[in-house]
């Protein structure tokens, strides 16, 4: 069985609720027929509604690309780097970057205005690392790694993240 592409409607009516934040579980509340509508379709067995046609993945690759969209500020990853860390600099956070394209290396690190007085109060750190977060902007081959500077917020007592950094190298 071939799978038939979404209709456009469909795919417009997804897209009007990704733009509005909606996740699949709302989007699944909205599709559901009401009493009359079942009551039509079950008169009218030859009729398939659009919304049956309408699937997780469906969604899910509508928000990953709003995602996507949102997050790249260039179709280059290089040059989308470049303009992020610029936003950030410019939004007020603190900002170090290291890219030695030469070397197939990179570190980049921000911390928020809002983080740096929680960090500077702290005793203690902890610093927690995820690995492969993603592929390198440089090396495509690369994976990068995470790692997140969390402290004992002393407003909330519970953990806050206040710095982060990726880099290619371990």
């Amino acid at each position: 069985i071939i799978a038939s592409r979404l209709p456009e409607e469909a795919r417009k009516w997804i897209i009007e609720r990704v733009d509005k934040n909606m996740d699949w579980e709302a989007i699944q509340n909205a599709l559901r027929l009401t009493r009359k509508e079942r009551d039509y379709l079950d008169n009218n067995p030859n009729l398939l509604p659009v919304s049956e046609l309408i699937h997780y993945k469906d969604v899910q690759n509508l928000i990953q690309t709003k995602l996507a969209r949102l997050s790249k500020k260039a179709a280059l990853d290089k040059d989308s780097v470049r303009l992020w860390l610029k936003y950030l600099d410019d939004e007020g956070y603190d900002v170090l970057s290291n890219i030695d394209e030469d070397n197939n290396r990179f570190t980049i690190a921000w911390i928020s205005k809002w983080q740096k007085p929680i960090l500077q109060r702290q005793d203690i750190v902890c610093v927690d690392s995820t690995h492969k977060t993603c592929k390198s902007f440089i090396r495509s081959s690369d994976s990068c790694y995470l790692f997140t500077i969390v402290c004992k917020n002393l407003d909330t007592n519970k953990g806050c993240p206040v710095g982060f950094m990726i880099t290619n190298s371990e």
